[in-house]
């Protein structure tokens, strides 16, 4: 699984929409929307940003191996 359809599927997972992020980056949409799309190459800063909007670790996030979508808030 690419990186950019982890993120998505994991902002799905928590009833977010793309606009939900963005606003909370305080990005357009549509530049969160390039993230989603693997239209741009996210920075780690930027990766870390998306986690935090998300409300998941980094390490969760990026773990492209793992097929579970949502973390446990216990260990989090």
């Amino acid at each position: 699984m690419e990186l950019s359809e982890r993120i998505r599927k994991i902002r799905k997972a928590y009833n977010l929409t793309q606009a939900d992020i963005a606003c909370r980056l305080d990005i357009a949409p549509s530049s969160y929307g390039q993230i989603e799309r693997n239209a741009i190459k996210a920075s780690c800063q930027t990766l870390l940003k998306v986690a935090n909007a998300i409300g998941v670790s980094l390490t969760f996030l990026v773990d492209i191996e793992s097929r579970k979508f949502v973390e446990d808030k216990n260990t989090g």
